[in-house]
């Protein structure tokens, strides 16, 4: 299980080997080996050995945006938890052909499952606009085969530049599309026109940003648990500087989850007006009020142990997170031998 403390005024101590947490309402105890990670939040805080504890029983501890639920930083044992090997390779892996064929997989996922996504809602698409949808699913369907295609062709030079904005010219050209169609699905009333980052500027947008925020955090500790380094990616590698940026490269096949349990809530009309609020009233960015986020982490943790046919096994799709990583790291760890991905 997770810990996760947003409470102001909680505050996270060790007694009698276990971790206690304080709050207003009283104090509750945990075994170290109940805990697969610990986020806490601004005006939360912890005892030294709270953190030592974590670390000498490698539970990752990461400090994550209350709003957004996003990691922003995080604190480790120091003791090597991979082989130096496959951090090693990662360097050269994120800067060579092998890396940008593997995230052409990786986007060609996203873009497949965006297509399932609303293949589930043809019937109300096709009413709004038949000719449309069809093409739209058309547009997704080529950029995902053109990008698990991908290799670099014999003898062209390798540029990762030009590749990496042609990979992103072919994603956001299949995002376009999608989003297009989602807002097809939703009642006008909430505003949805296109896909925004940080910060939302109507509700559907906030949901999304929130649900990709509790992703960011799931991936972001899967990468840990393998022993990757989170902050060498290969498409997001010249962007975002100083942050996870190989959580932004993994995450990209697990966002229709995300969309899925936004449009859920956003059907469902069990989010209103409330659920909401601006920091500022003067801007326009808007973000999930505590009743909007218990609502979206109670989604998002359903939609997270919802489990699915891979391989012949149902897998629970935190663990689906879990081997992507470990697939990547099993990978990583013998490059150079055969340097197929």
């Amino acid at each position: 299980m997770q810990l996760y403390l947003d409470s102001f005024g909680a505050y996270l101590f060790v007694r009698n080997g276990m971790f206690a947490v304080r709050m207003k309402s009283g104090e509750q105890t945990f075994a170290a080996r109940q805990l697969g990670a610990i986020l806490l939040t601004a005006g939360t805080a912890m005892s030294a050995d709270a953190a030592l504890l974590a670390a000498a029983e490698n539970i990752p501890l990461l400090l994550i945006d209350a709003n957004t639920h996003a990691p922003l930083a995080q604190m480790g044992s120091g003791r090597a938890v991979s082989l130096a090997a496959i951090r090693r390779n990662q360097a050269v892996f994120t800067r060579s052909p092998e890396g940008f064929s593997w995230v052409g997989k990786i986007l060609s996922q996203k873009i497949s499952a965006q297509a399932e996504l609303l293949e589930r809602r043809r019937i109300k698409l096709e009413k709004a606009n038949e000719a449309g949808f069809r093409a739209a699913l058309k547009s997704m369907r080529q950029q995902a085969r053109s990008l698990q295609d991908w290799s670099l062709p014999p003898g062209a030079d390798f540029i990762p530049v030009i590749i990496a904005e042609r990979f992103r010219g072919q994603e956001g050209t299949a995002s376009r599309l999608y989003f297009q169609q989602i807002a097809a699905l939703l009642d006008p009333a909430l505003g949805f026109q296109h896909r925004q980052g940080h910060p939302a500027y109507d509700p559907f947008n906030a949901l999304l940003n929130y649900g990709y925020g509790m992703l960011y955090t799931s991936v972001h500790l899967a990468l840990l648990k393998s022993g990757l380094d989170p902050y060498m990616a290969v498409l997001h590698a010249d962007q975002y500087g100083g942050k996870p940026t190989l959580s932004y490269d993994l995450i990209e096949p697990f966002r229709p989850w995300a969309d899925e349990v936004a449009l859920q809530l956003a059907e469902s009309g069990l989010l209103t007006s409330p659920d909401f609020f601006r920091p500022d009233p003067d801007e326009q960015g808007l973000w999930l009020g505590r009743a909007g986020k218990s609502a979206a982490i109670d989604a998002m943790l359903a939609m997270l142990g919802t489990s699915d046919p891979v391989g012949g096994r149902r897998l629970r799709r935190s663990v689906q997170i879990d081997l992507e990583a470990q697939k990547l790291a099993v990978f990583l760890k013998g490059y150079g031998e055969t340097n197929k991905p």
